[in-house]
């Protein structure tokens, strides 16, 4: 008789494949109604290129039947930065290990290679949250804007969120990769407000690809350090920022993502020589 999966309790944080998700709740790709529990559905879909010479990343993201598009493009070898924002989503388009950009004078055309993948799932109260995340080892493309063409190799950080968020959310959150002392390519994912639970977190170091959870984090005041309980802490030099401010009435948002570099040390004694990444503070009423 061939064995069948026990799912995970639904009651409980849960960080696996998927193949043993919680049951008896819409879980993407399942379709979410608008409202469960009296909250209101938020969703997004981000990702995130890192190189030495370029970073950019590209979301989409809606509350309950409101969406929005964004991008930023920060080219540290020429110091110029570029950033757009819609309340449409067609600037910006989303396939199987690509992201297309286009508005105005810029264009993102990138591949990558899907790896590195789990999911996250938290109960919120009656309701619930889920995410997906992926780190991509090769992302390979175009980027343009002006008169500059950049072509572009690097790695991709993807996540993918849905569920019913409580009415006021707040996180910090570090993401980043780089070479350690060993020559590895080493990335860290540091979360507080989201999927920080003690265990079953989305906090993770993946080294050369393979993805390993670690103990809760802590961030400064001002966001410059983030400090892990099993030993490390990385320090973060800003360089570009998105800062985006939404108030409509009952939804209200404050937003700022920057592109950086970090150096520090990691959990295992990982020593991050330079790390370019992004770092985010987001509040929101909603």
């Amino acid at each position: 008789m061939a064995s069948q999966t026990i799912a995970a309790p639904v009651d409980q944080p849960y960080r696996g494949s998927g193949i043993d998700r919680p049951r008896g709740v819409p879980l993407p790709p399942e379709r979410l109604s608008l409202f469960r529990a009296g909250q209101l559905r938020k969703r997004w879909h981000y990702l995130s290129f890192w190189s030495r010479e370029l970073s950019f990343c590209a979301a989409h993201a809606s509350v309950g039947p409101l969406p929005q598009a964004y991008w930023g493009v920060w080219d540290r070898a020429a110091q110029q930065f570029r950033q757009g924002k819609h309340l449409t989503t067609s600037c910006v388009q989303f396939g199987p290990g690509h992201v297309y950009v286009h508005d105005g004078d810029v264009e993102i055309d990138v591949a990558f290679d899907e790896c590195g993948s789990f999911e996250v799932y938290r109960p919120e109260d009656r309701a619930y949250i889920w995410s997906h995340k992926d780190f991509c080892l090769e992302a390979r493309g175009t980027v343009r804007y002006g008169n500059t063409t950049r072509t572009v190799a690097g790695v991709m950080f993807v996540d993918i969120n849905e569920g019913y968020h409580t009415r006021h959310t707040q996180w910090h959150w570090s993401a980043g990769a780089g070479l350690d002392q060993h020559n590895r390519l080493v990335a860290f994912n540091a979360i507080t407000g989201l999927f920080d639970t003690p265990t079953n977190s989305e906090r993770t170091i993946w080294i050369d690809g393979v993805a390993q959870e670690v103990g809760p984090n802590t961030f400064s005041e001002d966001l410059s350090t983030v400090s892990f309980a099993e030993g490390g802490t990385l320090s973060f030099q800003p360089e570009a920022l998105i800062e985006h401010h939404d108030n409509f009435i009952l939804i209200r948002s404050d937003y700022f993502h920057w592109f950086g570099t970090y150096t520090g040390t990691l959990p295992g004694g990982i020593e991050l020589r330079e790390a370019h990444g992004v770092r985010e503070r987001h509040e929101a009423l909603w």
